[in-house]
């Protein structure tokens, strides 16, 4: 059971009836960018409720940043796909001198250890492709690079140098052309829950932008890359290509792209990897595998 204040319980409280009461608070593993809580609470109908409360660091977030994510939710539950409903924000940390944002909690758990992966990657490309139908243009935020394709540094620890040099000169070329809609901008296993075998939602919309659906496809394809190697990162790729046939033409320009983004000094281990259970990924073994997905988006390049 986690402690919270007297303050914070009562913003929480208000946003329901007056005699909502709150009966468990527990934290929540896996957030590396903010403090995250289970909050349970009676209602006064006699319903219980779960929810959702992220608590961020104002040093590191802005308001913006925030309110961002709040229209990415509200945007999100348009989609046919589960996602935390939004309840209320305070961006500007008046509360407790920290930002919060109180959502709905979903169903289910993180897998990155499936039984069965041809399977399980054939669902994550299913829900990827479900967020992807969507009309939405209407809506405030558009996709940027993480970093920008001009100040990109070749990695002095990579092997294979001419192969980023390559890679690099490909992401300083204009965008292709495309169709703009409403991507995740952040989705890999890791922010998918799993129920029964099936997956029952998809959370952390805090970088939801218009964009091209290749920045989603390619974003998971580095993380399952370095989670299991290329050849899940490519079978990934097939089912979503299945999946979406009629919506998508790939382009590994944006498999490049997402690759770039993630360039930037010696290779992190992702902490989630290891909480949720995959804990055999070492710095020796990304960099092993950023080098041979690097290879692997440029062989592409000529086919």
């Amino acid at each position: 059971m986690a402690y919270i204040s007297k303050k914070l319980k009562h913003w929480i409280v208000s946003h329901f009836s007056n005699k909502a009461v709150i009966h468990h608070v527990h934290p929540l593993e896996g957030s590396t960018t903010a403090v995250m809580y289970i909050i349970g609470l009676y209602l006064s109908s006699g319903e219980s409720r779960e929810l959702v409360l992220r608590q961020y660091e104002k040093s590191s977030f802005t308001a913006k940043d925030i309110k961002q994510e709040v229209d990415s939710l509200k945007a999100a539950a348009l989609l046919a796909v589960e996602t935390p409903q939004y309840i209320a924000a305070d961006p500007d940390g008046e509360i407790i001198g920290k930002p919060l944002l109180l959502m709905s909690k979903i169903e289910g758990k993180i897998n990155i250890l499936p039984e069965n992966q041809v399977v399980w990657l054939s669902k994550l490309a299913e829900i990827l492709a479900q967020i992807h139908d969507n009309s939405i243009i209407d809506f405030p935020w558009q996709h940027e690079r993480y970093q920008k394709a001009d100040e990109i540094e070749i990695p002095a620890w990579s092997g294979k140098q001419e192969v980023w040099e390559a890679l690099k000169e490909i992401v300083l070329q204009p965008e292709p052309s495309y169709t703009p809609k409403f991507i995740h901008r952040d989705f890999h296993p890791v922010n998918v829950l799993w129920k029964n075998n099936e997956v029952s939602g998809v959370v952390d919309w805090a970088n939801g932008c218009i964009g091209h659906a290749g920045i989603d496809v390619g974003h998971c394809r580095w993380n399952l890359a370095m989670l299991y190697g290329v050849e899940a990162a490519d079978a990934f790729l097939s089912a979503y290509q299945e999946k979406n046939k009629h919506h998508f033409s790939y382009d590994v320009y944006w498999d490049i792209v997402s690759l770039m983004d993630v360039l930037e000094g010696q290779p992190d281990v992702y902490p989630g990897w290891g909480t949720f259970g995959k804990k055999d990924i070492t710095v020796e073994k990304m960099i092993e595998r950023m080098d041979c997905y690097a290879v692997s988006l440029l062989q592409k390049t000529d086919e």
